[in-house]
């Protein structure tokens, strides 16, 4: 993460400047001061040489590219010491020549160099310079510069990048493809949240999602409750020496986001409007009526059309035929709106932000909207005295029921969707009774849904420079969220009706409605979540010669409380009827109302000393203790330690030869982090009474139950830490005067002490305790490579390429040598292999389908031609149990992603091409949709996809026969590989003479699309997802956005 501190360089700026004009007779001046013309400062000589050319006053202003005045941005003659700085407005004043070379700077800026020609008056933009930006970078607890950090870190700049023009519901979007290690899942439903992962799969059955840390405070709340347009960048902490401040939190890496704050000069007005229309990207192609006759009949052995029901009867003879995929689906808008702002001066920075975002999801029913506010402002009260706070609030809107694409996929393609007077047919298929995925979708007299969240959000902080010690500093945190959330469904007699013929009217009429009202039931549930979290940050640095020491103490702690309300209702006879719907639940004959809470708590200590010796050599070292409540009785407490070594080995003499090579820092890094993996309360034994206990008694004579207490878990507080210890070793580098950076990765991590739910000997009452063992490992390696390919006045080309792979390995897991072999049993029933992947795909080997010609293989195993044939792995002729094996593993065998900015002129292109590959036996999943006729064998009459089936007359050798319906051993693996056109933006700037017009400082239209193309194997789904046709997953989406950003 980068911070430009302008207010400071301002002030810095200004001081030098100053400073400077006073000791040379004040030949320096200010716009403001324009009237007296500067004097130079350098020798007599020079200064007779400068007053025998013709001089003349010109003006300007200086901008950056949003157009927002850049102040204090010095100005000077290149070649000499006369110059000026701009002012509150960037304006700025000079005597200058023609031909003269006027070089424009600001920390944090590239250098811009003009010469002076026949206008009087020049307007100066500055970009931001890419390598200054990525100087610093945000760690625990604070920052460092990027060149003296000794972990592994990747950061990436949202604001102002074409990544940030793309419509994104979810801050983590536009991380995907960017930052190597970092797995981030497809967003497929409106609104919806993406999977995350660091460097592979550390736990088998805890949490492997990394913590997030928002402004440098642990973020107790959820991620769609940021507002994307609010995040400046992201740094992405994925080592142990990085993520060790976190300590108990921190084995699966760090995603530290910063959000946006203001610029110094005037206050800036932002809107930010957005509309995208969102298509199903690899839609499936269902059979039509015809292909869906012939499966049918071939699967079934039919010899006539007697098993259509008469509806489907009607549609047929009369050529028409429903995809129930598209009646399911619809062209998805979303609406994004945002207005902002901000300003800073030397005592104050501020930034408010309100936005707006309506989303209607590709799937008729999915629907989010959401609603963000954002308040930071930040005070320096004195020289050593800082404070700030920020608030936030959302209110997210999921409420609705989605289309189920399981039933649309299996539908027969002539149903009957409509009854005879235009409503809703709610069995198309009639006797078979597979309901239409349209019920109850935008119906509340059949189903009512809600589901809304409201989430605030308070950080507060002081900050204290000790006056009396340079470089001692105090900082304290406090970050507060409170999270609301309601949630309820209510199913009402009319959604229900018996199946039958779709014209028989009396199904849906009141009387038989009526009948179901002891079958209609809702549920209602309240929860509320509030958190807080406290730090104490104590930190020193000290720069004495060549030495450079910082150090760091926090002390810190957290809690989190849930707590609900749960309110069932069943059987609205009595009442008859159910108008009132979820607020009538009251009303129901039968009645439930569950309370729930739990808290957490953790509390932790943490030191850092870093060191470092004339930008060569860097020491790191960290210690975290950590308490948590969820750990048993024994094992509350945890240690973590990490330590970290660079060298910036340009900086030895040896090294100067190689001229091509600008900068290069070789690192090694250990660490030991924790994951606490497990809910709370399950280190003890935990009983249910009353009802929920099953127990009850007759007692007495009073004819009503007494109920006893039931025991439900039995309790292991030997319970401890999941710990993961990690090495990364790596360089990175800078080649051919910044034109070139390549940066490399190689870590190996062990994550022991796994949690696992374990089969116990029931003699003992119970089925199954927690317990602590079992070891995985991950390896990786993991390279980026960033280039300036061209850089012109006015065409600018650069390219970033990534690449990661990832090999994970199960090394140890009960503890168990059952047969007495002297090996470590595995643990088949859950596919979990001593020495493969976690991941592993475990059966028999295919080898084709078996053809007539096949006779031997067909007596020895009672199987008829078309059927899948295996590899007899053992050699005994038969196919059994005994000749299964690792066929591979569903993890990825490398990640590769390429995105280029091109910009000419006004105009910016950028697009990013990302890969996932398998081969090998990599990336493979199970797909028996996909070779199998009929779709869902398991009900009659599937659609599915359009299968080119075995027969005699055309022996396929991929496809089994239409009759195969499976053998239990029958995978039908496809490589999930693909190759996917992900993003691409063009966006246009306009000039400013054209913007003054309208009193606007930047104006910049743009367009983005999502998702345009993929190349792949897969079949019936989308492979970033491993959707088949059957798993009723709602799809990725492509989306085309135009948009416009307005600065005034």
């Amino acid at each position: 993460m980068v911070h430009c501190k302008r207010n400071l360089c301002i002030a810095a700026t200004c001081y030098c400047l100053t400073g400077t004009a006073w000791a040379n007779s004040h030949s320096l001046t200010s716009a403001k001061d324009a009237n007296i013309p500067p004097v130079s400062m350098n020798s007599s000589k020079h200064n007779s040489l400068l007053n025998s050319e013709e001089k003349k006053t010109i003006t300007g202003i200086v901008l950056d590219e949003l157009k927002t005045p850049v102040i204090g941005a010095n100005i000077m003659i290149k070649g000499t010491t006369t110059g000026t700085i701009t002012d509150i407005d960037g304006k700025f004043t000079l005597d200058a020549s023609e031909g003269d070379i006027l070089v424009v700077s600001y920390i944090g800026y590239t250098n811009r160099e003009i010469t002076v020609s026949a206008s009087n008056d020049y307007s100066i933009t500055l970009k931001e310079d890419s390598k200054a930006l990525e100087e610093v970078v945000v760690i625990g607890y604070g920052t460092t510069k990027r060149k003296d950090f000794t972990g592994s870190v990747s950061s990436m700049k949202l604001e102002n990048s074409p990544v940030s023009l793309a419509s994104n519901t979810n801050a983590l979007e536009a991380l995907k493809g960017s930052v190597t290690g970092l797995d981030i899942g497809a967003t497929n439903s409106a609104g919806g949240s993406p999977t995350m992962q660091i460097r592979g799969q550390n736990s088998i059955s805890g949490s492997n999602e990394p913590l997030i840390v928002v402004d440098g405070v642990i973020f107790l709340g959820k991620l769609n409750d940021i507002n994307p347009n609010d995040i400046a960048s992201f740094d992405v902490l994925k080592d142990a020496t990085s993520a060790a401040a976190y300590g108990s939190r921190s084995a699966n890496g760090v995603i530290m986001i910063t959000t946006k704050k203001g610029k110094s000069g005037k206050p800036v007005i932002n809107l930010n409007a957005t509309g995208s229309m969102q298509t199903w990207h690899l839609k499936p192609q269902l059979m039509n009526g015809e292909q869906w006759v012939d499966a049918v009949k071939a699967a079934n052995n039919y010899s006539d059309l007697s098993f259509l029901t008469p509806q489907e009867l009607i549609n047929k003879e009369a050529n028409r035929s429903t995809n129930w995929l598209d009646e399911s689906s619809r062209t998805g808008w979303l609406q994004d709106y945002q207005a902002s702002i901000s300003g800073a001066s030397d005592k104050m920075n501020y930034y408010m932000s309100a936005a707006y975002t309506d989303n209607k999801g590709i799937i008729r029913g999915d629907d989010f909207n959401r609603i963000t506010l954002l308040g930071k402002i930040n005070t320096h009260i004195t020289d050593w005295l800082q404070i700030g706070m920020d608030a936030a609030y959302s209110r997210s809107d999921y409420s609705g029921v989605g289309a189920d694409l399981w039933t649309a996929t299996i539908l027969s393609p002539y149903g009957m969707k409509y009854r005879p007077n235009g409503e809703l047919e709610r069995t198309p298929d009639g006797t078979r009774g597979h309901m239409n995925p349209l019920w109850g979708i935008d119906d509340e007299s059949k189903q009512e849904n809600i589901e809304k969240q409201d989430n605030f959000r308070l950080n507060a902080y002081f900050s204290i420079d000790c006056p009396w010690i340079k470089g001692l500093n105090y900082k304290f945190n406090y970050s507060g969220n409170l999270n609301y959330a309601k949630t309820g469904n209510f199913i009402h007699e009319s959604y229900f009706a018996p199946n039958g013929q779709y014209d028989e009217d009396d199904r849906y009429s009141v009387a038989t409605q009526n009948t179901y009202l002891s079958s209609a039931y809702g549920d209602l549930l309240d929860e509320r979540t509030n958190s807080y979290v406290i730090d104490n940050i104590l930190s020193y640095t000290k720069d004495f010669g060549k030495h450079n020491l910082s150090l760091t103490a926090v002390a810190t702690r957290d809690y989190k409380k849930y707590v609900s309300k749960k309110l069932n209702g069943n059987d609205f006879a009595a009442n008859g009827n159910t108008l009132l719907g979820l607020d009538g639940l009251h009303y129901a004959s039968i009645q439930k109302f569950v309370l729930n809470n739990w808290k957490v708590t953790n509390v932790g200590y943490f030191a850092r000393a870093s060191y470092s010796f004339n930008d060569t050599y860097y020491i790191t070292g960290s210690y975290r203790r950590d308490g948590a409540s969820v750990f048993g009785a024994n094992n509350k407490w945890g240690n973590f330690g990490a330590a970290g070594l660079a060298w910036r080995i340009t900086n030895e003499p040896f090294m100067k030869k190689l001229k091509a090579l600008d900068d290069m820092k070789i690192k090694v890094s250990w660490g030991r982090n924790g994951n606490q993996g497990l809910s709370q309360y399950s280190t003890l034994s935990k009983v249910a009474n009353g009802r929920d206990g099953g127990i009850y008694y007759p007692f007495g004579n009073t004819g009503k139950p007494s109920f006893g207490i039931d025991q439900t878990t039995i309790g292991n507080p030997e319970l401890a830490w999941e710990t993961t210890d990690a090495w990364n070793m790596g360089f990175e580098s800078s080649w051919f005067n910044s034109r070139l950076f390549f940066d490399l990765d190689v870590y190996l991590s062990k994550t022991c002490d796994q949690i696992f739910s374990r089969t116990i000997p029931i003699m003992n009452g119970f089925k199954t305790t927690f317990s602590s063992m079992g070891e995985v490992r991950n390896r990786g390696v993991e390279a980026t490579i960033r280039s300036n390919n061209i850089e012109t006045k006015d065409f600018k080309w650069s390219s970033s390429l990534t690449f990661w792979l990832n090999r994970n390995e199960l090394v140890h897991l009960y503890g168990e040598d059952l047969n007495n072999d002297g090996v470590e049993d595995d643990d088949i029933g859950n596919n979990l292999f001593i020495g493969e992947s976690i991941h592993s795909l475990y059966g028999l080997e295919q080898d084709g389908i078996v053809q007539t010609t096949d006779t031997e293989y067909i007596e020895a195993n009672g199987v008829t031609p078309g059927s899948p044939k295996y590899v007899d792995q053992n050699g005994d002729g038969i196919i059994d149990v005994d000749d299964r094996k690792i066929l591979g593993c569903a993890d990825p065998n490398f990640k590769l992603n390429l995105s280029n900015t091109l910009t000419y002129k006004n105009f910016e292109l950028y697009f990013m091409l990302s890969g996932t590959f398998g081969g090998n036996g990599y990336f493979q999943q199970s797909n028996t949709s996909a070779f199998i006729t009929s779709g869902d064998r398991g009900q009659n009459a599937s659609n599915g996809l359009y299968i080119p089936y075995w027969t005699e007359e055309n022996p396929s050798n991929k496809y089994p026969a239409a009759t195969f319906t499976g053998d239990g051993y029958f995978a039908g693996l496809e490589s999930r590989t693909y190759v996917r056109l992900q993003d691409v933006t063009l966006s246009y700037t306009f000039d400013d003479a054209v913007l003054k017009k309208f009193m606007m400082n930047n104006l910049k239209l743009f367009v983005t699309a999502k998702n345009i193309a993929t190349i792949t194997g897969w079949t019936g789904g989308d492979p970033e997802t491993g959707s088949t046709l059957f798993s009723g997953t709602y799809p990725v989406m492509s989306s085309v956005s135009i948009g416009a950003n307005i600065n005034f």
